[in-house]
């Protein structure tokens, strides 16, 4: 395996300074080296330090941000509108990456060939990709909902915890004791965290746990509705459902409706999110309010922080929600 660049000119049959220019994508390498060049690399999954700290001799101005799912998605879309009122004030232009999900790809050689100098990783599952890859390049690098670390690699999330136990606490203030928790996946990190939330609830406050009274699914109003499909056929069905994002609870109310239960007479739901759709269900959903901008503009600025200040500490922000109280609880009475 090669172990440095004169390793590589070695086995392309060329110089160190051809090496260097397409490492760097500079210009004067005719489409041919450059494609000989570039497999040698890839064949020996080469990686130079120097490169992978600096990225490119000049500044780029850009960011690579990767992401796993549709900007339709409101969630995603919402943080967006935050990346873009920090990029403005930090002059750098946002580059979306396309994946490929090939046993070959190489986030880093990904990065390195757009000219990045730095890069999002928005979306995505611990175990969904080689990320330990791109800690060890030290190329700057931000993740959003996702806990990673490293020397030049930090993270953004919501308070995921404590705002789910709060959500159980005020049902409990309402007198409900049948609780339960619709989940998005286990393997994501809020997934995780949420869930937590869900358990040390019902713990501290000395309810019963009930596994049939917990659903895993993902983050979709159609995880929802199958899950409230799932209690209604319950001995003993919840009198109120907590769920892990907003549109998970749209799907609850859904189902319940269909089934001629009233919310929130007979179940009250409580979302996670505040999304734009919140306010504007029949009832208005009681939810968990994320800081969408604050999200998106941290996570740019703390990136800006890590390419432009080599030695700034790795950030670890986690930012607070509000529980906001519509329409969709109400006191238990059964």
């Amino acid at each position: 395996m090669a172990n440095n660049i004169r390793d590589i000119a070695k086995l392309a049959g060329v110089s160190v300074t051809t090496v260097s220019k397409v490492i760097n994508n500079l210009p004067n390498v005719s489409p041919s080296t450059r494609a000989r060049v570039q497999q040698v690399i890839q064949d020996q999954q080469f990686i130079p330090s120097h490169t992978a700290r600096g990225l490119v001799k000049g500044k780029s101005k850009t960011i690579g941000m990767f992401l796993t799912t549709s900007l339709a998605h409101p969630f995603f879309s919402k943080v967006v509108v935050g990346l873009e009122s920090a990029l403005k004030k930090t002059g750098y232009d946002l580059l979306y990456l396309t994946l490929d999900w090939n046993p070959e790809y190489s986030l880093v050689r990904h990065c390195l060939s757009r000219n990045v100098e730095g890069v999002l990783i928005f979306g995505f599952q611990e175990n969904d990709l080689n990320f330990e890859e791109i800690i060890q390049s030290e190329i700057p690098t931000v993740f959003i909902d996702l806990d990673m670390m490293g020397r030049r690699a930090g993270y953004v999330t919501s308070e995921n915890v404590e705002s789910i136990k709060n959500a159980v606490y005020y049902l409990h203030e309402l007198k409900h004791r049948k609780i339960a928790f619709v989940n998005g996946h286990l393997d994501s990190y809020v997934g995780k965290q949420r869930f937590e939330g869900y358990r040390r609830g019902i713990q501290e406050l000395g309810l019963p746990y009930f596994a049939e009274y917990i659903s895993i699914g993902d983050f979709t109003k159609e995880s929802g509705y199958a899950a409230m499909k799932g209690f209604m056929q319950l001995e003993e069905p919840p009198t109120a459902v907590v769920c892990s994002s907003d549109m998970i609870a749209i799907g609850v109310i859904e189902a319940a409706g269909e089934a001629g239960l009233s919310i929130p007479q007979d179940l009250s739901v409580i979302g996670f999110d505040d999304i734009e759709l919140a306010k504007h269900t029949i009832p208005a959903l009681t939810t968990v309010h994320q800081d969408f901008d604050t999200i998106g503009n941290q996570s740019i600025l703390l990136l800006n922080d890590l390419i432009n200040t080599p030695h700034s500490p790795p950030p670890a922000l986690i930012i607070p929600t509000k529980f906001v109280i519509r329409k969709s609880c109400a006191e238990c009475t059964r």
